[in-house]
């Protein structure tokens, strides 16, 4: 998943170039792609509660492999936009697939780690796709490149039809029970239950703001920053958003390990404290880049640390609405939890590239958005959201 779309987006100062794309048209891909994701997020959380992780995945990389082939035959940018909501159905359904499996196979007390482990699998795609697609569309062309990015996630699919065997080993259910249970509930009935509760919904808003902040405005645009605004070379820039993808790799285990080692499990403690420190990050770019001297090293440096706290909340997010939810629910409140985080995702790219265009340059998109995080982050601090949420 992460290879075949996070690739794509290190591909778009190409598709930029060919279709003559301002920053705000730019961003409209992320806004498309996620349009499907939000509507269908609670669904397909509730759907993979009754199918199981391991159709979920089948069916979600499958979807999103074929879109991506067929983003290389796209005549003009509109076109791509169309199809960019089917492929977003995809991934719609492989992020509960994924969280989901991660709680049937793995004890509660490692659940915050694991998944952090399982969030750094999409970031290692990511950073393989950053880093790779980019130069071979200096050498075949973004529309080839994107084509085998699909390609792979095909294969994909069918390794997983092969080789993955669903455990429900850790849940306290068998496959009967587990189906069973999940049947019987309705979806109207679950939303009910996780909105009665006002910290979840607080925690929910919070992973709408980092959602919207990486997935949506640093995907997007990052590359496109580096590219225009540094004057970086397009294969430098899409390493730039490799290296973004690095730091996430990393801190997303070390997140969950900071939350259980040193927080006593406390998640909105951890979450808090991950918020605060990626709004400074935002921050720092208005601050000090039109200021000092700049280089690569430089550059990729802020990128490792900008991942590791912007791209470090996945963990931490989906094991608290998991925990809370219980293992029954647990793909019903990770849906629910995704259709925040896809609101957040719709809104923030067109909106940081809207504000770019206004100044001439990110540097004042930074700072709003860096503003917004941190005083979420001071807000949940606040709310005194504790492990039981």
């Amino acid at each position: 998943m992460s290879l075949s779309h996070n690739g794509f987006l290190a591909l778009l100062p190409f598709v930029r170039d060919e279709f003559a794309l301002s920053r705000t048209e730019v961003g409209y891909y992320s806004t498309f792609f996620f349009t499907s994701s939000a509507v269908l997020a609670v669904f397909t959380g509730s759907v993979v509660d009754r199918i199981g992780p391991k159709i979920g995945l089948i069916f979600g990389v499958a979807c999103l492999g074929s879109m991506k082939i067929s983003f290389g035959f796209s005549p003009t940018y509109t076109v791509l936009l169309l199809l960019a909501p089917i492929a977003g159905i995809g991934q719609s359904i492989i992020n509960p697939s994924i969280n989901k499996g991660v709680i049937l196979e793995t004890p509660p007390a490692k659940h915050a780690v694991s998944i952090g482990i399982t969030q750094s699998g999409l970031g290692i795609g990511g950073l393989v796709g950053a880093s790779l697609l980019p130069l071979f569309g200096e050498i075949f062309g973004w529309r080839i490149t994107v084509q085998i990015s699909g390609l792979f996630a095909l294969l994909v699919a069918l390794l997983v039809y092969k080789y993955y065997r669903e455990g429900f080993r850790c849940s306290g259910l068998g496959k009967d029970q587990e189906d069973q249970k999940t049947g019987s509930s309705y979806l109207k009935e679950n939303m009910l239950y996780f909105l009665s509760n006002k910290q979840f919904v607080f925690v929910c808003l919070v992973g709408s703001i980092l959602a919207g902040s990486s997935v949506g405005a640093i995907f997007s645009h990052y590359a496109v920053f580096l590219s225009e605004d540094l004057f970086m070379s397009r294969a430098a820039a899409g390493f730039g958003l490799g290296v973004f993808q690095i730091g996430g790799i990393i801190g997303r285990p070390v997140w969950g390990w900071v939350s259980e080692r040193y927080l006593e499990g406390n998640r909105g403690k951890a979450i808090s404290l991950l918020s605060l420190t990626a709004g400074i990050m935002f921050i720092l770019p208005a601050l000090l880049f039109g200021v000092i001297q700049l280089n690569l090293v430089i550059v990729y440096v802020f990128s490792f640390l900008l991942g590791f706290s912007v791209f470090g909340w996945g963990g931490l997010y989906f094991v608290t609405l998991a925990e809370y939810a219980g293992t029954a629910r647990a793909g019903a409140a990770i849906g629910l939890g995704l259709l925040f985080n896809r609101i957040g995702i719709l809104a923030a790219p067109p909106i940081f590239g809207a504000i770019a265009d206004r100044q001439g340059d990110y540097n004042f998109s930074w700072l709003i958005f860096g503003v917004v995080i941190a005083l979420s982050s001071l807000l949940l601090m606040r709310a005194q959201v504790t492990k039981d949420v």
